[in-house]
């Protein structure tokens, strides 16, 4: 279990965040626990039997609507990226947060238009305070294909775990993942020199893009994932020296 204190105007908050099991995690925020469900892949059962086609049907449309986007996590605003009036696509970035040492991008779920700013840089927020609100826009929804039969299943290669014991040169120290998830991008090479702040990696968990970064200044003498491994809370990422 990881544990995190964490002071907003003035007022002292305690988190922890419990080991992963199987898609579901538990965060606790000053005594008071929330069960997170994490977005896991259905494997594709394939059909013994082909059947003949269907007729499509026809293109659904989405409704438009008023879209409130909330703060996943108790945290400060890093950077607004969207100004009131502007146009925005599904997955475009509205704003940054930093939360229990991480940045993390604040997506939108879908198209539209800002509405509504609610926050600036520096304002302290907290989970589930409006951050801005999003007129959403109708769209078509593909017609469905006809059922094929699927082909048979292949057996996935498992990923490697990222290690938990390595080495540490003098005055070197380890960086572990702060929670579960995967591994998105490393933004650095064995042998780099980082500076206290440097991002690191970005880590996917929960939904959010993290950024993990440098606690120190020093150099990367070791890495220990690549992009797209899964790894646990305090799995090893890498070794500064």
């Amino acid at each position: 279990m990881k544990e995190f204190k964490f002071t907003i105007d003035g007022k002292q908050y305690n988190a922890a965040v419990n080991e992963l099991e199987d898609n579901f995690a538990e965060v606790t925020l000053n005594g008071k626990t929330y069960k997170v469900e994490l977005e896991k892949e259905e494997a594709t059962v394939a059909a013994a039997v082909r059947r003949p086609a269907a007729a499509a049907a026809p293109a659904a449309a989405a409704p438009a609507g008023l879209m409130t986007v909330k703060s996943p996590l108790p945290g400060s605003i890093v950077k607004v990226l969207v100004k009131a009036g502007q146009a925005v696509k599904k997955g475009d970035v509205l704003l940054t947060m930093e939360s229990m040492k991480m940045e993390n991008n604040v997506a939108a779920e879908a198209d539209g238009t800002v509405k509504a700013i609610y926050v600036e840089p520096g304002k302290n927020v907290m989970q589930d305070d409006k951050l801005l609100d999003l007129e959403t826009v109708a769209t078509a929804t593909a017609p469905a294909p006809a059922p094929k039969a699927a082909p048979a299943p292949k057996a996935e290669t498992p990923k490697p775990a990222a290690p938990k014991t390595a080495d540490v040169p003098a005055g070197g120290y380890k960086v572990t993942s702060p929670l579960p998830g995967s591994i998105i991008k490393v933004l650095v090479t064995e042998g780099q020199d980082v500076k206290k702040g440097d991002t690191l990696l970005t880590l996917e968990s929960m939904k959010m893009e993290n950024a993990v970064m440098a606690d120190r200044d020093g150099k990367v003498t070791k890495i220990a994932v690549t992009a797209g491994q899964n790894v646990m809370q305090e799995d090893l990422l890498m070794i500064l020296g």
